[in-house]
């Protein structure tokens, strides 16, 4: 059984992690990565091996942008909701 550390995933035990490398992007950094992995993934620069990992990786960012995209539509709910409470 492989241990985990604590923001990382090894060897796709835990489903739910990001890796940290990843959770310290800006949503625009993670987008570039992203694009820049399915481009290579789909013009076939890279073996079965590295285009799982990177699969892999995309994975973790897809759901790292979800969550900041999630943060955003939040804050600017409470923050229409603050406005609309101030009468504006």
């Amino acid at each position: 059984m492989s241990k985990k550390k604590e923001g990382t995933v090894e060897s796709g035990t835990d489903a739910a992690a990001i890796d940290s490398s990843i959770a310290e992007l800006s949503y625009e950094d993670a987008m570039k990565e992203l694009e820049t992995l399915v481009e290579h993934i789909e013009r076939g620069d890279v073996g079965l091996e590295a285009s799982l990992v990177s699969y892999r990786r995309g994975e973790q960012l897809l759901r790292h942008l979800k969550g900041l995209l999630d943060r955003a539509e939040t804050t600017v709910r409470t923050m229409s909701l603050a406005e609309a409470e101030r009468g504006g």
